[in-house]
């Protein structure tokens, strides 16, 4: 088929700007070509077929919008091919913009956009204001008209990487459509990745103040002389022998939790934490349909129908929707905590058990919380029973907006709460910066300081021993430390500094030294107390009226863009974690458990639907997969999967094509190599959250062969 124009390639080098020129009739060759590519999957081709006139572009504006739309690719598929010609982004986007021309170069199967002038140029994000389209929108588009292989013209490096991984993601996609806007929008890395031990982490590792020095931390024994078990089967026969007691802690090392795992629960509701209790024989979660989920993990999960803990009932989504259940699992389910909607808003924030099990206190955006009293306390031996679909349980109110001399303290909602350590008192980070301190006993706030300019996202006490310290993060990018015991003028102990975004989550690790906290800067950061910034030095920066952040950066979007410094200029942290990603919501970190592994992993949930697993010098210990966990129903027998089956442990599921999860929490057994991962659940139909079990499995890989050695 003869096509307008011709086409001759350039013999001059790619980066010379002379290239950028196109004559009339190439550019009718182009233009030709790429209305072609319509048809390309075609088999046979349109004898009659011929390209439109000049003046063929129609406004980016007036394009079918279908075009950016996943629900109606069968009629992106029958729209007229003029919209796949020309785009003009200059319409009603400004004055003074011309039109911007699609063209296809068939020598290097490349889409270029080609100005008004004859010129292809970079197509940049203030071509398009004044539009509702976005850039990542057009790319998304291109690739799915012209072929995976398609990419657009532009000379930065960086944009091309963009365009290479916004490519991979679409080849990984069930082809139905793309998805556009900020949940698609390709994940850069603008920090360097760890590939050596941090000098920092090392110095921890080797302190004492996180269990034994490691093994490989050990030189005094000559490398051939070191008869110490490699592995967990060696470990378990060496301890039988009682031959020279192996440690506890190398088990826990060879132990880590690595299974894609196997989901345990579903819900049509999001889940927005989940916990192992302190004695690890219970699991709790809080869903934003006002409940709260408690299951007895000290029996194993049940395998067989479903239909044992399916509810039968029809249920009413927050969306609207009507389901057939609402919730179901394979664990074997204690207690249903449901929430009066009065006294909710939105979803349940935060919830925790007492250290003895006794009591379970849960938060919403609203000043007051409820505590229940749970029957299965320590000091009654366990042995009494609950009814997980007795809804007359009795809950106490906890009102943090009265107390100490005024009836109330105005409207806030509490982000985050926690019992001390006698579970006497409850401390809680609200949404208007202040922190709270309440007497479970008097009944009435005892304290209330006014910590932050913004949100407080996570609070906390800090050592496990007493109730002065106290530990609170916020949106203001600061975590504060306060001793009750000097608290004068409501000022703090100090400040650790060291984030350029909001933190998400506090941990401490229970010894009043470190701290763990999570920032919507994608990092998480291990503090010393002893380094932290004293209030004065506080003051003298005037840290609280300056910003290091991304200007108009919301973390909701699902992206992360350039950050202003890669790092803060006054941090004060000990160590920094990075991989994860920090989005859409408060993802929460945490230390591993201190009697298997000596606290020395960091740990965390993220929007990318992994868990990331770090040791305490900077590498990375694993990363597990959402996306790759075996469902909770086996669709082949109808039955629960079995979490324990060696099959599903040493194997993945394929990955699934929908839009992934975000894991918002995770909980490791506090004795056993487990863990337990909380997320969100996009393109699900009905499943809007989910539990998922990740067991230790032995998981050996083959000797190298001969020619792999080689």
């Amino acid at each position: 088929m003869d096509l307008p124009g011709h086409y001759e390639p350039s013999s001059s080098s790619e980066n010379d700007d002379s290239d950028a020129s196109f004559s009339p009739a190439l550019m009718d060759h182009l233009e030709a070509v790429a209305q072609l590519s319509d048809s390309q999957d075609e088999q046979e081709q349109d004898p009659d077929w011929q390209p439109r006139a000049d003046g063929q572009d129609e406004d980016l504006d007036q394009m079918d919008h279908d075009d950016f739309d996943d629900d109606d690719d069968d009629e992106d598929e029958d729209a007229d091919p003029r919209e796949t010609t020309g785009a003009g982004a200059g319409a009603g986007a400004g004055e003074g913009r011309g039109a911007l021309q699609i063209g296809y170069d068939p020598s290097s199967g490349t889409v270029v956009l080609i100005g008004s002038d004859g010129q292809p140029r970079r197509l940049t994000a203030s071509d398009l204001e004044g539009t509702s389209i976005t850039l990542g929108a057009i790319r998304a588009m291109l690739a799915r008209r012209f072929g995976a292989r398609t990419r657009i013209v532009d000379d930065d490096d960086e944009d091309e990487d963009e365009d290479a991984e916004m490519e991979d993601q679409d080849d990984e996609s069930d082809g139905g459509g793309d998805w556009w806007g900020p949940t698609r929008r390709t994940r850069k890395h603008f920090y360097p990745v760890i590939t050596e031990p941090q000098e920092a982490g090392v110095r921890l590792e080797r302190g004492g103040a996180f269990g034994p020095v490691p093994r490989k931390y050990d030189h005094s024994l000559r490398k051939g002389w070191d008869f110490s078990p490699n592995n967990a089967a060696d470990y378990l026969r060496w301890r039988e022998l009682d031959f020279r007691q192996p440690r506890r802690d190398v088990l826990g090392e060879m132990m880590l939790p690595n299974s894609a795992g196997v989901e345990v629960s579903q819900f049509t509701s999001k889940v927005y934490s989940g916990q192992y209790s302190s004695d690890g024989n219970f699991f709790y979660t809080a869903c934003q349909d006002f409940r709260v989920y408690i299951y007895d993990t000290a029996t194993p999960p049940r395998v067989g129908d479903k239909s044992v803990t399916d509810s039968s009932a029809p249920h009413r989504s927050r969306s609207g929707f009507l389901h057939d259940w609402e919730h179901r699992s394979s664990l074997k389910l204690t207690k249903i905590v449901k929430a009066s909607p009065q006294n909710c808003r939105w979803t349940l924030t935060d919830a925790e058990l007492s250290a003895d099990n006794e009591w379970l206190i849960y938060s919403s955006i609203s000043p007051r919380a409820h505590m229940v009293k749970t029957g299965r306390g320590q000091n009654n031996g366990g042995t009494s029973t609950w009814d997980a679909h007795d809804d007359e349980h009795e809950q106490e109110e906890l009102n943090f907006g009265s107390g100490a001399g005024r009836s109330s303290y105005g409207g806030f909602g509490i982000w985050s709460l926690r019992f001390s350590h006698d579970a006497r008192e409850v401390v809680a980070g609200a949404s208007d910066g202040q922190i709270f301190v309440y007497d479970v006993e008097s009944r009435r706030t005892v304290l209330r300081v006014l910590a932050h300019q913004d949100d407080v996202n996570a609070v906390a006490f800090g050592s496990a021993s007493d109730s002065n310290l106290l530990l609170s993060g916020s949106d203001d990018s600061f975590v504060k430390v306060w001793d009750r015991r000097s608290l004068d003028g409501q000022k703090p102990s100090g400040t650790c500094v060291g984030h350029t975004e909001g933190v998400t989550f506090v941990e401490p690790k229970g010894d009043g030294r470190y701290l763990l906290s999570n920032g919507k800067d994608q990092a998480a950061k291990l503090f010393d107390l002893r380094m932290m910034m004293s209030d004065v030095d506080f003051d003298r920066l005037r840290l609280d009226r300056k910003s290091y952040g991304i200007d108009g950066y919301d973390y909701r979007q699902s992206y992360y863009v350039k950050p202003r410094y890669q790092k803060h200029p006054h941090d004060n942290s000990v160590m920094t974690y990075r991989g994860h990603a920090v989005l859409r919501t408060l993802i929460r970190c945490h230390f591993s458990p201190i009697a298997t592994t000596g606290q020395r992993y960091i740990y965390s949930g993220s929007a990318d639907g992994k868990i990331h697993i770090w040791s305490l010098d900077g590498l990375v210990a694993g990363v597990l997969d959402r996306q790759e966990s075996h469902p909770l129903i086996n669709q082949q027998t109808g039955e629960y999967n079995d979490p324990s089956s060696y099959e599903l442990r040493t194997t993945k599921r394929e990955s699934r094509r929908t839009r992934g999860s975000t894991v918002r929490d995770v909980s490791w057994h506090p004795y056993e190599p487990m863990l337990m991962s909380t997320a969100w659940e996009e393109g699900r139909g009905q499943v809007a959250g989910s539990i998922a079990l990740h067991e230790w499995a032995d998981i050996r890989k083959p000797p190298p062969t001969a020619t792999a050695a080689t």
